[in-house]
């Protein structure tokens, strides 16, 4: 195992679970634990030696045993050749560990300060499947976590902190945070291509919105490309992938000629707001796709590819006042199918970066199994799947 040293911190103790399930703490792969989990069953022996490691103390967490060590003991139970799927108990039991340690500190927080509201940071508020109960579990009526809560967001806080130092009298304005500040692409690098004949867009008296949404109600795969990226690790809209969650064999179809990666891993939602406590239990406004909830069993049938093995969804709530074109696009597509939601995952393939560029989305499109490129109100689609 190449994890630091638990050392009373969770996010250290999750490091070591992620090398122990056969993936690489370095490279950030501690979300395809929270993936696995949900294939696998808790294992009394392996909860009850992680539980002794650490020790809550109020709102404190002390190392009394070497979790590294424990967890090392049981990576060393893997063969060579073992698929990830082999480690999925392991993840789930150290996944409910974590959550009986973080369900114990915050709810004495909770206790110790009276209040209601709650944010989170660093790099542990990327539990997604832990952030969805922390509402009910924890005493908290509310819990806000940003867009990017790890040292990327860290950062942000650290100067907006030194800011406020250099003026004491600065005052912020209240409301949603936009997620959208990263690049834009050159919509001037599209009109060339058109112009040279190296792309040709589709030609629609509909709007974008409609016209894309009757592409992906037929079952085509769209990236979707406008605005400034997103800041934080979730496509929210402005580089995504999106697809049809009503067929079931969507997720697979993706992961094989799109994203190129493991089947454990689940696809989010983005639901129209107000249609989010029909469709979740204890639904809470996901803006930046941070928590998971679960799925109400009787509408799951109507989006299986987007509801994962554990009966969750990590879902982007979507209102028009934060993402305009987005809501117009799922509301287009709701009025075609009754169905207020968009199966959403990043505009990459695996292992490499979202795309930044009009020549990375073009060299996507045409590298892999993506039907539809929708850059601002320019619609293309490949000649094989034409639509008539």
């Amino acid at each position: 195992m190449d994890a630091p040293p638990s050392n009373g911190s969770l996010g250290a103790y999750y490091s070591c679970l992620t090398e122990a399930c056969g993936f690489s703490a370095k490279k950030g792969e501690h979300w395809k634990v929270m993936g696995l989990a949900a294939y696998g069953k808790p294992d009394q022996e392996i909860m009850a030696r992680l539980r002794r490691t650490f020790a809550v103390e109020g709102m404190a967490l002390r190392e009394v045993e070497s979790t590294s060590r424990i967890l090392a003991d049981f990576a060393a139970r893997r063969k060579p050749n073992d698929p990830p799927e082999a480690a999925a108990d392991l993840a789930l039991s150290g996944q409910l560990v974590f959550c009986e340690w973080a369900q114990q500190m915050l709810s004495a927080f909770q206790r110790h300060t009276g209040m209601k509201k709650l944010v989170l940071g660093g790099g542990t508020a990327l539990n997604s499947s832990w952030n969805g109960s922390v509402v009910e579990r924890t005493g908290f009526d509310e819990l806000y976590l940003p867009p990017a809560p790890a040292d990327d967001g860290n950062a942000v806080g650290a100067a907006l902190l030194a800011y406020r130092q250099d003026n004491p009298g600065a005052r912020f304005g209240h409301g949603h945070f936009t997620p959208y500040l990263g690049s834009e692409v050159s919509i001037e690098t599209i009109r060339r291509s058109v112009d040279l004949g190296a792309l040709v867009p589709i030609r629609t008296s509909e709007s974008t919105a409609i016209k894309t949404a009757r592409l992906l109600a037929e079952g085509k795969i769209v990236a979707w490309v406008q605005g400034r990226a997103e800041f934080g690790p979730r496509a929210l809209g402005n580089r995504s992938i999106l697809a049809d969650p009503r067929d079931p064999k969507m997720k697979d179809k993706i992961n094989a000629r799109v994203k190129f990666r493991e089947k454990y891993r689940p696809f989010a939602p983005s639901i129209l707001a107000e249609h989010g406590p029909a469709f979740f239990d204890n639904y809470q406004e996901t803006p930046y796709m941070e928590r998971a909830l679960r799925f109400k069993p009787e509408v799951r049938r109507l989006v299986p590819a987007v509801v994962h093995e554990d009966g969750t969804g990590r879902l982007q709530t979507v209102k028009k006042a934060w993402n305009p074109r987005y809501h117009e696009l799922i509301s287009a597509f709701y009025a075609l199918t009754k169905i207020p939601i968009i199966l959403n995952t990043s505009l990459n393939v695996m292992g490499k970066p979202i795309i930044h560029s009009a020549e990375d989305a073009i060299a996507l499109f045409y590298t892999s199994g993506v039907d539809v490129l929708v850059i601002d109100d320019y619609i293309f689609q490949k000649p094989a799947s034409t639509a008539a």
